[in-house]
């Protein structure tokens, strides 16, 4: 058996009692912490534990004392605030790109940053609906983003959900080869834009339907424009972009800055409208947006879409007017 190191073990009591007990409303006192030790069997003095706090200090660890409010005490300067680890552990809650395992694990860990009476100050951060039943989200990630650094391909097989939530491989459960450029977020889900070598191309994936990922290949770097290529996709469906023209109720005002940024064009502002110019691509998406605020907002070009909207319109038309009769 090895000889046990006091001072060692002593130095290591003390950083875990700060570490689960300690914040700056609960201090520990020097007689907390000696009673901590004598209960653990390893007693100490005063000038001990002074000793052991230094040498904490040296090692980087922000060891606060501070007296005030009718206390006093030693206590562990933390990295987050509760707020800033509830703002944390409501994203990962909320990201349906990963599996209740890793959202529960993460979780864990961003909640071990905390006192435990700290913790005590957070709500339930249940798991919501629709998570995906992948458990390799972030080791994928881990992986992409050493082959983004290496300038590697990656291999990789793609699929679809079923009607019964089965697989449904692309390409026949063939490999998938490319080059990733970026990882993206979008309303909870990662996607990474990837450069096909055959096609190429760049197209967006998600990175909950990727299996079996591994880097491959070393390639020449290809160009790509994060901004350019967040500015002209939609809900991460991605197309040539075009010029939009949309006129649009005043009480959309939000809605369209929170969808297209701040930096658009608005041409035109009227007593109970405006008009704003915005760059995307004419996707399904783009035009379920649009559908969401019918009575409120007007296409005024381009004409694709106008004509988009229009077959729509009489498809919805022919539908329900029938069922009417």
């Amino acid at each position: 058996m090895k000889p046990v190191n006091r001072e060692k073990e002593t130095i290591l009591l003390i950083l875990q009692e700060l570490s689960i007990h300690s914040d700056e409303a609960h201090r520990l006192s020097m007689p907390q912490i000696l009673a901590m030790l004598e209960s653990a069997g390893y007693p100490a003095s005063r000038k001990t534990v002074y000793s052991c706090l230094e040498v904490l200090r040296d090692r980087g660890y922000a060891i606060r004392f501070s007296r005030s409010g009718g206390m006093q005490g030693y206590w562990l300067e933390r990295k987050y605030t509760p707020a800033e680890i509830l703002f944390l552990q409501n994203a990962v809650a909320e990201s349906v790109s990963l599996s209740p395992a890793e959202s529960t694990a993460l979780i864990g860990k961003l909640d071990a940053e905390l006192s435990i009476a700290q913790q005590e100050l957070l709500e339930d951060t249940s798991l919501f609906a629709g998570k995906t039943d992948n458990d390799q989200v972030l080791s994928s990630i881990g992986i992409l983003l050493q082959a983004i650094r290496s300038v590697h391909t990656v291999l990789f097989h793609y699929y679809d959900l079923s009607i019964t939530q089965k697989k449904q491989y692309r390409k026949n459960q063939g490999t998938y080869e490319a080059l990733p450029a970026a990882i993206l977020s979008y309303s909870g889900r990662y996607y990474c834009v990837l450069y096909s070598l055959h096609h190429h191309s760049f197209a967006n994936y998600r990175i909950d339907r990727m299996s079996g990922l591994a880097i491959g290949r070393r390639c020449d770097p290809v160009r790509f424009d994060r901004e350019s290529w967040i500015r002209s996709s939609f809900m991460m469906y991605r197309g040539e972009p075009d010029l939009i023209l949309l006129k649009c109720d005043h009480s959309l005002a939000s809605a369209v800055f929170d969808q297209f940024g701040r930096d658009i064009l608005i041409t035109e502002i009227e007593a109970d409208s405006f008009t704003v110019a915005v760059r995307s691509s004419i996707s399904p998406t783009l035009i379920s947006w649009i559908l969401m605020f019918y009575d409120r907002i007007e296409v005024k070009r381009p004409n694709e879409l106008i004509l988009e909207l229009q077959k729509i319109a009489r498809f919805v038309l022919k539908t329900y007017s029938e069922d009417l009769q």
